[in-house]
Formats: C-alpha cells, structure tokens, sequence
C-alpha cells in the first residue's frame, strides 16, 4: 500500500503543528497534531481492509474472440470488471498491457470504476505483423481509498495467450510428387497446418506383397514402388528444426522455414494429441539454439508450440565443401605425386581424413543428431526437417541418426520448389527437381529411413503438369 501526494500533504500539516507546539509550549498544537496521525492511521487500517475485500470480490473477464489468427488479421480482446454494490465505495482502475509484437488500433484497454460504479466493460481491436505465440503481461488493478489518501497496486495474472500463424499456400507433403496421405486428416479451414503421415512410399523389393504396389508412383517415376501402412503406436518423438539462414528461400510469407514450421507445428500437435512424449531440438548456425526435454505434460507441447512460432533465421557461419568421403579419397589419389604447390596443399587439406571427420562433426545438424545419441535420447522416432542445400551432410545427419534403434523422419525443402518461378526455366527445374529427387531417394536407402519433400502445392504441380505437357507434344 502506498500514500498519495494528499497523504503527505495532511502529514507535512501535522508536523507543521508539532512544531508550532514546541516554538510556542502549547499543548493545543501537539493535540491537534495527535488527532490528525490518529486520524491517518485510522484512514490506513479502513484503507487495507477495504483493499483487501475489493481484491476478494472483484470480477475481471480478460479474454480474447480466439486464441489463433493469421498475421495482420484482426481480434478482438475485451477487459471486463464488475463488482458488488457494498464495495463500490472506491476507485478502481484496471490497465492492460499488450506483449510486444501486438498492436491496438487504441490504446491499450484501460477499465475505471469511479466510487458508485460497479461495472464496466471495453473492447479494442489488436493484431500481429509478425508470426508468435504471444502471452499477455499482467494486468494492473490500482484502487484508492474514498479519501484519497492510500492506493494499492496489484497483479492480474490470468491474461490470454494469443498464436498467431503465417498465411501459408496448400501445403504438399509427398515423395515423388505425390502427396502421402494423412491418418489423421487436415485441421480445420481456421486453423492451417498439415497432418502427419503415417503411410510411406519405398522401392519394392523382392518378398512384398504385389497388392501394396503404387502403380501411379511406379509410372511416373520408372521403376516399382510400395506403399506401406504404419500402424499407429505411442512413442517417443523428437523434432528437430533447422532455422539456418539456407531456410530463407521464398516468397514473403512463405519461405522453407514458414513451410518446416507448418510440419513441425502439425507433428507437435498430433503428438499432444496422442499423448506421445515429444521433445525438441532447434538448430541454428553455431549449434542448438532451444532444447526442450521429451514429455507428455500440457506445459512441454505448450512450450514447443512456442519455440517453434519464435524462430527465426540464424546466419551461416560456413561456406565449407560438401565432397563426400569416397570423392575425397579419389581425389586424394588423383593427386598423390603432384608436387605443384596446388597440389600440396590440396592434396593435405583432402588426404586427411580426420580433418574430413572433423568438417562433419562441426555441422550443426549432425552434432545435434550425435549429442542426441550420446544422451539416451535416440529412441523411438526421430524426426529431421530442413533443406536440401547441404545433401552430403544431411546424409551423414541420417547415417548418424540410424546408429540406434531409432525410426527417423526426414522432411526436406527443396531450394529448386521455393525460388522465384520462371516459366521459361521450368525444363532446367524439371531437371533440378530431379536431382533431388535422386538425393530423397538415397536417403530412403538407409533403414528405417522415410524421407519427404515439402513444398508450395501449385509450384510441384506446376512443375510436373509442364513436364507431362513437354512429354506429350514430343509424342
């Protein structure tokens, strides 16, 4: 509780009296100044008592319209206060404050009850420019006593949260260029971001059933393929997001990072609810940027929806080579007996294994996979999303992800899919689309691997229908 500028006014008043009492011996003086800091004291006991039946009895509705929206779109928060007729002897006022990244076409919501007043309500209209989980700050209920004498400021903790998502194009999830289908269907038309597939597409090999054939895949890409069913079975999950600066490829709005936070956002919600433990790693250009320990509580799915909604692109930090180890031992061999100075130097920088080891050690993917084998927590199911910037090292994540029993998941966006379009290229993207095609397939080469390209709807469709369009004209 504290005193108003009135509170010192009346007690700068009666020390004036006992002063006046003391210069001049008169005992009328110091009474008077008795009085009025009995007076005071009396003010502040009623004042405590009557804060504390006001915070008792006070109503506060603090809501929001609905908890999710896209970025730039409006909602609508409403501050609610009421209170019973035998306290509305005092002012009260509640002040709202919006988290940053919130704007209000107003100011921030503000309610005041003057002495009397037992209700009152406003509204104000907010939205968000940019994409996040956003938890309101406390609001502040500030009540002063009839005299104006004391005032009090207490915490209003039960603020809304408010999630605000990209306006992301139909998402394709597939291999191949055909979509996999979802167990557990798409989210509603208010609330965008994609399902999770339980069903997988993979080479045929000798001993499967011919009834799970795909022969549209097997048409379109050549050779047979199968598709397999996934039972569904608790476990244990974890995601790990790379927010590197190569996921800023796109347009405005919907960039790889925005498309791997749509899957990621899907598998963390289907995860919550089928009550798998769910942990989470973010990878960023030096490392781990957010880690999250696998559970099953509100509060873990809660605080991985979040992290996911807060990140942000990172920069690169290397520009280092992707040769792959046999590339490297053959031109090791190549030049072994160049002694040009090209040669020297090349050949210690290619000749080292260990430094070879060491370049993938230091990628931030797979050290994140290896430390996440070093702790326990490579069980269960493993899931990786990110580009196909980096194909050897992104490999080298799976191979090192495949040590233990695990199942992994890879979800890769191709740079070819997300560039700006050009019509008159889309031969040369055809082409570039196939070669990450080959690279998703090498990885499905390793066991208990499934991976996956995501990617903008009408820009794979646009890129496949050219080419049957291209196929059949040269017919």
């Amino acid at each position: 509780m504290e005193v108003t500028e009135q509170w010192w006014t009346l007690a700068s008043a009666g020390l004036l009296l006992v002063g006046l009492g003391v210069l001049a011996d008169q005992l009328v003086f110091l009474a008077a100044a008795a009085g009025l800091g009995a007076w005071l004291l009396g003010a502040a006991i009623t004042a405590s008592q009557s804060f504390a039946a006001q915070q008792r009895q006070l109503t506060i509705e603090y809501t929001l319209a609905t908890t999710e929206i896209f970025v730039d779109t409006a909602a609508e928060l409403t501050l609610r206060v009421s209170r019973p007729p035998e306290t509305a002897q005092e002012p009260i006022v509640i002040d709202a404050e919006l988290p940053p990244g919130i704007s209000a076409e107003t100011e921030s919501p503000s309610v005041a009850l003057q002495a009397g007043e037992t209700t009152q309500t406003t509204t104000c209209t907010i939205s968000s420019s940019v994409v996040g989980r956003f938890e309101f700050p406390p609001a502040t209920i500030s009540i002063g006593d009839r005299y104006q004498l004391y005032k009090v400021a207490l915490p209003y903790t039960e603020t809304p949260t408010l999630t605000a998502q990209p306006h992301t194009p139909e998402l394709h999830i597939g291999q191949g260029g055909t979509g996999v289908q979802s167990a557990y269907g798409q989210h509603r038309s208010d609330r965008p971001g994609p399902g999770v597939t339980t069903r997988e597409l993979r080479e045929y090999v000798p001993g499967d059933d011919v009834q799970q054939i795909d022969w549209n895949a097997t048409a379109r890409l050549g050779e047979t393929y199968v598709r397999e069913t996934e039972g569904e079975t608790d476990r244990r999950t974890l995601l790990i997001v790379d927010h590197r600066n190569r996921m800023a490829t796109g347009t405005d709005g919907g960039t790889m990072l925005e498309y791997a936070r749509e899957v990621a956002g899907g598998i963390a919600q289907t995860a919550a609810e089928h009550g798998d433990p769910l942990g989470f790693r973010a990878v960023g250009s030096q490392g781990i940027t957010t880690q999250i320990t696998a559970g099953t509580t509100p509060q873990t799915y809660s605080r991985i929806e979040s992290a996911l909604y807060s990140l942000q692109l990172t920069a690169e930090t290397s520009t280092e080579g992707t040769r792959s180890a046999p590339q490297a031992r053959r031109l090791a061999t190549r030049l072994d007996g160049d002694t040009s100075r090209f040669g020297t130097v090349l050949g210690a920088y290619v000749g080292d294994q260990t430094q070879y080891v060491q370049r993938f050690r230091a990628d931030p993917l797979v050290s994140t996979v290896r430390q996440v084998h070093a702790n326990g927590g490579g069980e269960g199911l493993i899931v990786i999303v990110t580009s196909d910037k980096d194909p050897v090292k992104l490999q080298e994540a799976v191979k090192t992800a495949i040590h233990g029993d695990s199942r992994i998941l890879v979800f890769i966006t191709p740079h070819c899919l997300f560039e700006p379009p050009a019509l008159s290229d889309l031969d040369a993207l055809y082409e570039r689309y196939r070669e990450f095609e080959e690279v998703r397939r090498d990885l499905e080469r390793h066991p208990r691997v499934s991976a996956f390209e995501v990617a903008p709807s009408s820009r794979i469709q646009q890129v496949l229908a050219h080419r049957q369009a291209a196929a059949i004209s040269t017919q």
